[in-house]
């Protein structure tokens, strides 16, 4: 009998954890429910969100200093 190291059977497990969710989220309607829902309140909050310009933070741009 071989014995399988502890770390390799979570690795194992997670991956078929992560499998058996990503299959329920897609083959069902709740689950297609809520990653639109998800999708739709991730780009509502990138639409809202308030955004920096980067330049005013470079020194090498004179006329933004």
């Amino acid at each position: 009998m071989q014995i399988i190291p502890l770390h390799r059977f979570y690795h194992v497990s997670g991956i078929i954890v992560a499998i058996v969710l990503a299959l329920l989220l897609i083959g069902t309607a709740t689950g297609r429910y809520t990653l639109a829902w998800i999708y739709l309140q991730s780009t509502e909050t990138m639409t809202n969100a308030t955004h920096i310009s980067l330049d005013r933070l470079d020194p090498t741009c004179p006329q933004c200093m």
